[in-house]
């Protein structure tokens, strides 16, 4: 009986591993798409321009500056 609340719960944290895992590539895939977006005017070649790099850099810098503060805002409220 035991084994088969281990297997259960080690379904629920692969289910979670894996859902957690699908979420961060849903945001890797938007981020992607939103800085080529606004950084990338003409057709990509084999490499980016400085300009075209400075803006990626910016951009998921900016990304991820307004995650880290919301993700602690968030953390305040709730603890």
């Amino acid at each position: 009986m035991m084994g088969a609340a281990t297997g259960l719960g080690d379904i629920e944290q692969f289910s979670m591993a894996l859902r957690q895992q699908m979420m961060v590539q849903t945001v890797i895939n938007t981020l992607t798409d939103k800085a080529f977006e606004k950084c990338i005017s003409a057709k990509p070649g084999d490499s980016l321009s400085g300009k075209e790099a400075a803006c990626v850099n910016a951009t998921v810098g900016k990304w991820l500056d307004t995650n880290e503060f919301m993700n602690g805002r968030m953390a305040r409220k709730m603890g």
